[in-house]
């Protein structure tokens, strides 16, 4: 699952894969993105990853080589999220 381990932004999606699985994330319901250790299993290939939380109660965890570059980018397009890096 490592080696299939991906983050697409498009214009209004998030998408991650890992593996045979995949999630699409509305960016316009992403909330907040911080820096974390937290070690739950997700679709992040290292331990300095980042949390993001969307929607009502939605929460995942993502290691982009690039995270401030990653954020950026998400921010482009959604500049109404709380940052925490």
């Amino acid at each position: 699952m490592w080696f299939r381990t991906s983050y697409y932004i498009s214009e209004e999606i998030l998408i991650i894969k890992c593996g045979p699985f995949s999630e699409k994330i509305s960016i316009k319901d992403i909330k907040s993105i911080k820096k974390t250790r937290n070690p739950l299993s997700s679709a992040a290939l290292s331990i300095n990853r980042i949390e993001i939380r969307y929607g009502f109660s939605g929460m995942t965890l993502i290691s982009p080589k690039d995270k401030e570059q990653f954020v950026g980018l998400i921010l482009q397009k959604n500049n109404n999220i709380d940052i925490k890096i």
